[in-house]
This record gives structure tokens, sequence and C-alpha cells, in this order.
């Protein structure tokens, strides 16, 4: 296999996409371990998660290829031109998916294992099947897949869904939106001409950035409550909060002061810092 080829097969599993999914997965196994480290339970969920959060992303692409056609952003995939099969991409992403729910339920448990199948069959088959090309509100429920990755860290320490996983839900809920009504800002061209009904497609820049707005509240709001449970420790309180205030502010001051391109790109970096130190905040400051 040439170089050029192993840079198709990585490109369809999107590793950035599995990078951004798997430091949750870690942030919320160091918050459930509360400093008791299993690292061989770690290093398992993180495999079988990584595989089937790869499979997801190559069938997505193949959900995509017409869409990926029209966007310019996307148009040079491997499936739109052609680089990569989709026969060959089917059974690709159908082993890694095998193989990575076979691992997740014999090194890791069932809860686990469920966790990651709910995500999967809400990314691959709700979202990007039917809901992306058909409905404005897509980016929620696209985000209640992406919204796992704490609580399967969690879950695999802890095996259970209580309060402190709903609110890692929420909070990571809020996140994925900000993220991606940032991106269809930024992107809004390439979404308006491949007729996706995105939010800011829909609904206008304005609404969609005073939306990212009140989502940050949000994000705010819910993550105090890990605190407010008991969950994380006062440091993690004061930095949570001072880096979502000024988020928040930064967001308001400037969003008459820069082009809406400019804006949702600040917003969209701001929010790969934030959800990367939040996954290291709840990872020291839990409460043991």
């Amino acid at each position: 296999m040439n170089f050029t080829i192993f840079k198709q097969y990585l490109e369809i599993i999107k590793p950035k996409i599995i990078l951004g999914n798997l430091i949750p997965v870690i942030g919320g196994f160091f918050l459930a371990a509360k400093g008791d480290i299993h690292f061989f339970l770690l290093l398992n969920v993180l495999i079988g998660t990584f595989l089937v959060i790869a499979s997801g992303c190559v069938f997505n692409n193949i959900i995509d290829k017409d869409i990926d056609k029209k966007m310019h952003r996307t148009r040079n995939r491997a499936l739109p031109k052609k680089l990569v099969s989709i026969n060959f991409a089917f059974s690709y992403g159908t082993f890694l998916g095998v193989l990575g729910f076979l691992y997740l339920f014999f090194f890791t448990n069932i809860l686990v294992f469920f966790l990651n199948f709910i995500g999967f069959l809400i990314y691959v088959f709700l979202y990007s099947k039917y809901m992306k090309p058909n409905f404005v509100y897509s980016t929620i429920i696209g985000g209640f897949s992406g919204s796992l990755p704490p609580i399967i860290g969690y879950s695999v320490v802890e095996n259970k869904i209580n309060l402190c996983t709903l609110f890692l839900f929420l909070i990571f809920l809020c996140w994925q939106i900000i993220h991606f009504y940032s991106i269809s800002i930024f992107r809004f061209h390439d979404y308006k001409s491949a007729d996706i009904p995105v939010f800011s497609v829909v609904n206008g820049i304005r609404k969609t950035q005073y939306n990212i707005l009140l989502y940050i509240i949000f994000f705010i709001f819910f993550s105090i409550f890990l605190y407010i449970l008991n969950v994380t420790n006062y440091l993690y309180f004061l930095s949570i909060s001072v880096l979502g205030s000024c988020w928040f502010i930064l967001g308001i001051l400037t969003i008459n002061c820069f082009s809406y391109t400019l804006w949702s790109k600040i917003m969209f970096f701001i929010s790969i810092g934030v959800i990367f130190f939040f996954s290291f905040l709840i990872s020291v400051c839990y409460v043991s």
C-alpha cells in the first residue's frame, strides 16, 4: 500500500473528529476514576470507541458523497473524487464497526457498548441519512451523538447513568450546537449551494449568532452544576465560570465589530479550546 492510498483510507475515517471525541472520553474516565486509574480499561474504551467512531465517519462519507460534490470544502474528498470506491468504503466501515463493537462488548461493559451503539445509530442513520438533508434542527440531533463520549468514558468506570452523566450530556450538547452553528456561518455559502437546511441558511446569520451566544450561557449554566453536585471542586467552578464568561463577553463585544465570517471563526476556534480545557478540568478537578 503506497502513501497516497493510505492517506485516502485515513481521510475517510475523519481523524480530527475521532480525536475531538476521544478527548472527552478521557475526561469522563478520569472524572469517574477519581485518581484510581486502570490504564488498560482506559486503553480498551479508547480503542473500541475509536473503531466505532471511525466506522460511523466512513458511513457518513458514503451518505454525504453527493452533497460533498457540491461543497467547495469537501469536493476533493476521496469518495466524491472516486479515489475510493463505494463498495470498498462500505466494507471498510463495516469491518471497523464490527471490530469496534466486538472489542467494546468483550473488554468494557454492556452500558459502554450500548452508548456507542446508540451514538452510531444516531450519527449514521438518524442524522446523516435522514435529518441533515431535510431538517433545520438536524444539528441538535447530531449533537446527541457527539454528546455521548464523556458519558462513555465515565460509564466504563462507574457502569451507570446518574445526574453527573446527565449534565455532561447537556454540557456537551450545548457545546456541539455552538461549535456547528459557528461552522454553519463561515461555511454558509457551501451549505446554501448544497441546499442543506442548516440553521444559518434557513433562519439567517444574525439569528444564528444570537443562538450561539444563548447556548454559551446554557453551557456555563450546566457546567456549574458539576460543582453544585459536588462532582468537581472550587478550582473547576472558578475556571469554567471565568472561561465561559470571557467567551460570552467576547462574543457580545465583537458581534458588531467583525465580519460574520471572522466572528464565527473566532467562536469556532474558541469552542475547540474550551472543550479541550473543560475535559482537562474534569480530569484533574474531581472531588474524591
